[in-house]
C-alpha cells in the first residue's frame, strides 16, 4: 500500500521529482469513471486515496525539507471543487481535509488559495459537498483558532 511507503519513510524516499511523478495520477484518481469516487464510492476515495495524498504531502515535505510542493498539490485539488461531478468535488473535498488534518498549522500558508474554493463549496447544490465544506472549514478554523467568516464574506 501507497500509504504505508511514504508513512514508514525514513531515508527521504520522496524527493521533488519522485512527488512530481505520484502526485499527478493520484490526484487524477479522483475523476476516473473506473475507480474513482463516481464508481467505487466515496468511502474508498476517504480510506485509501485521501490518507495516501496527505501522506505524501508529510513525505515530500521530510524528504525535501520544504513545503513549496505542498503548493501544486493544493491548486490540484482546489481545481477539482468545481468538477462537474458531484462526488468528484466531495472527494477533492475530503482529500483536502485529509492533507489539512496531517499538515497541521502548517497549512496556513495555503488557506487564502483555498478560500475562494471554499466558498463556492459552502454554496454547493449538492448537499454532501456542502456538508464535507463545511467540515473542511471547521478543520481549517480549528488550525486558525478563529472563524473564517470574515474571509469568506470578503471573497
Amino acid at each position: 500500500c501507497l500509504f504505508g511507503a511514504l508513512r514508514f519513510d525514513t531515508l527521504g524516499f520522496v524527493t521533488k521529482e519522485r512527488f512530481e511523478a505520484l502526485m499527478p495520477p493520484l490526484i487524477n484518481l479522483l475523476e476516473d469513471p473506473e475507480c474513482g469516487p463516481a464508481a467505487a464510492g466515496l468511502a474508498r476515495v476517504d480510506d485509501l486515496l485521501a490518507p495516501a495524498l496527505a501522506q505524501l504531502a508529510v513525505a515530500v515535505q521530510a524528504g525535501t525539507g520544504s513545503d513549496l510542493l505542498w503548493k501544486p498539490l493544493n491548486r490540484r485539488l482546489l481545481n477539482l471543487f468545481a468538477d462537474a461531478s458531484p462526488r468528484v468535488r466531495a472527494g477533492a473535498i475530503g482529500c483536502a481535509r485529509a492533507v489539512v488534518e496531517k499538515v497541521g498549522d502548517e497549512y496556513v500558508t495555503l488557506i487564502p488559495e483555498t478560500v475562494p474554493a471554499l466558498v463556492e463549496a459552502l454554496e454547493d447544490a449538492d448537499e454532501e459537498v456542502e456538508a464535507r465544506a463545511r467540515d473542511l472549514t471547521s478543520k481549517i478554523e480549528d488550525l486558525l483558532g478563529e472563524s473564517l467568516n470574515d474571509y469568506l464574506v470578503a471573497s
